[in-house]
Parts: structure tokens; C-alpha cells; sequence
């Protein structure tokens, strides 16, 4: 159940909490800047059913420097992103929750999150669940086909030119004009709904290690 639509009474007792990590950040011509967002919402929206836990609001911004030459990116600092988290994650606790599962779905949030230590906290990424995992390509096209298709800028989805980063800090810029890293011409929502079933399958396999 969303925490947004509880009421106190009803969050009273529960004691395990999946909060959602995404970003608003440019996802080229042809995806909205809450494609990390609306993504990873939906994976931690499976991952609390299965778990019969409580959804945390999406928590966004995030650490998105490497997107900010294109108009609309947001981004935090790693150390205020880290802070914030921490500071929600108390608030969950206060109220008894023992269990905080924290699902990514940005690749600019791995590092920090990896720089937190919370007891009880459990942290799960989207990205490493499959091989190749792109930014604005046939992954993300396809999973935003199948699960928000009306926000896909069809007629925007083309073959763009880029190369992929090779170092850990770096600029979109310097590797794709566009914004795009990877192929969104050979998406679809079949494979969406395939890479979205494989995500939340890999997530949960983590879990229960």
C-alpha cells in the first residue's frame, strides 16, 4: 500500500518500508525527465506488494551531474542526496519500522548509496538486474512502452550517435548529443514487460539471500 494514501492509523505497526530512488534528468528526445522515476516507482511498487510492504513516495531528485547540459535535469549534490535519505530513513524508524528497502534506479545514485550504513536498511538496484543496461535505449524505451506508453515520444525515437562512457566521471555530452546511450528503435513493450518481470525477479532473489 502507498504511505501517500494511508492514513496514520493504517501506517501504525508496519514495520517494512520500500522506498523508490529515481531522478529527474534527461532521457533524450523521445523520454520524460522522470523516466528513472516512473521506472523504478513501478519496480518498488512490485517489490512492496510481494513483500506486503509499505511504498514510500519516489524520492527525487538525484545525483544527476552528468545530465546538467540538458535543460530540465535536476540534480543534488551526493552529500545533500545522502542526507536527505538518511533523514527519511530516521523518520521511518521513529515510527517502528525495522526493514527499509531501498530500490535505485539511476546509476548517478549508486556511489552514495553505497556510502550509507543503516541499520535495517537493504539496498537493491534496478540497473545491475540485467546486462547492458542503457540510458534512453531498447531497455528504457521498452519498460517505458510497457508501463507508461502514452509518455514515449514515438515519433522522436530514432538511432542517435554516441559511445559509451569509459571512465567514472563524466559528461552525456562528450559521449551523446542527444542524450541517448543505446538504440531505441529496437524497443517494444513486449520486451518491457520482459525486462520488467526479470528486474523485479532478480530484486526480490536479492532480498531473499
Amino acid at each position: 500500500m502507498k504511505l501517500m494514501d494511508m492514513t496514520w492509523k493504517e501506517a501504525k505497526g508496519k514495520k517494512t518500508v520500500v522506498i523508490p530512488v529515481g531522478s529527474i534528468e534527461q532521457h533524450g528526445p523521445h523520454l520524460p525527465l522522470s523516466t528513472d522515476a516512473l521506472i523504478t516507482e513501478a519496480v518498488a511498487g512490485e517489490i512492496a506488494r510481494q513483500l506486503k510492504a509499505v511504498l514510500a513516495p519516489t524520492m527525487i531528485p538525484g545525483v544527476s551531474f552528468e545530465h546538467m547540459d540538458f535543460p530540465g535535469t535536476l540534480s543534488l549534490s551526493k552529500e545533500v542526496f545522502i542526507e536527505k535519505l538518511i533523514e527519511v530513513c530516521v523518520s521511518f524508524k521513529r515510527h517502528g519500522f525495522k526493514k527499509i528497502v531501498i530500490v535505485n534506479g539511476h546509476g548517478g545514485n549508486k556511489s552514495a548509496l553505497e556510502a550509507m550504513v543503516i541499520a535495517g536498511m537493504k539496498y537493491v538496484d534496478i540497473v545491475k538486474q540485467i546486462k547492458g543496461y542503457d540510458h534512453a535505449g531498447e531497455i528504457e524505451t521498452s519498460l517505458m512502452l510497457y508501463l507508461h506508453p502514452e509518455k514515449v515520444r514515438v515519433k522522436e525515437v530514432r538511432k542517435q550517435k554516441f559511445t559509451f562512457p569509459g571512465r567514472k566521471e563524466w559528461r552525456m555530452t562528450d559521449y551523446s548529443a542527444s542524450g541517448v546511450l543505446g538504440n531505441p528503435t529496437k524497443a517494444t513493450a513486449g520486451k518491457g514487460k520482459h525486462y520488467f518481470q526479470k528486474i523485479t525477479s532478480g530484486i526480490m532473489k536479492e532480498l531473499k539471500k
